[in-house]
Order: C-alpha cells, then structure tokens, then sequence
C-alpha cells in the first residue's frame, strides 16, 4: 500500500474508534488502538528520509488530523468517566437513603 493508501487507512481506523467512544464501545476502541498503535509506529521508522522531506506536509497533516481525532476520543472517554462516575454516587446516595429509611421503620 502506498503512503496516502496507510495514511487514509489510519484516519479511517481513528474516525471509527471515534464513532465507537460516542457510542461507549471502549473494548472494541482498545482492540483498535492496540492494533492501531504498533502500525503507526513501523509505518514512520520505515520511511526513509528522502520520503519524510518528500511527504513532510502530508505527513504534518495527517500526524495532526491523527492528534485531533485522538483528542476527540480522549474528551469522550472523560465525559464518559465523568458520567460514570455521576451514575455511581448517585447510587450510592440512594443506597444510603434506603438503608436510613429501613433503620427509621424498625425503630
């Protein structure tokens, strides 16, 4: 496959991890990212220096589309957190509340 071919198949592969994060589907975003990550990483070692001169404002823009999008996942999952965490005190708080009410109707 050729440098735009990876390119666009790594944003593709960031836009559906994206997708997923709105829906809340963090096992498959890890799935993706675990493959995702260590391909990165060969496709840059492996291109030569010729290439990275020749490609440096694709290449720019394609680490920044990457970045965005990948800021993008990390606002859903603390937005996510931030609900989960939410969804946790507040049964917490009504599992207190009922334990009170079943010690006030004993009395």
């Amino acid at each position: 496959m050729d440098i735009e071919g990876k390119i666009a198949s790594f944003v593709a592969t960031s836009e559906q991890m994206l997708e997923l994060a709105k829906v809340g589907e963090w096992e498959q975003i890890i799935q993706l990212e675990s493959e995702r990550r260590p391909q990165l990483e060969a496709f840059f070692i492996s291109l030569s220096p010729e290439v990275r001169n020749q490609k440096s404002d694709q290449l720019r823009c394609a680490i920044e589309k990457l970045i965005a999008l990948d800021q993008q996942i990390v606002a859903q999952g603390v937005e996510y957190k931030t609900e989960a965490v939410k969804a946790y005190q507040q049964s917490q708080s009504a599992r207190h509340a009922a334990a009170a009410y079943q010690q006030n109707t004993k009395l």
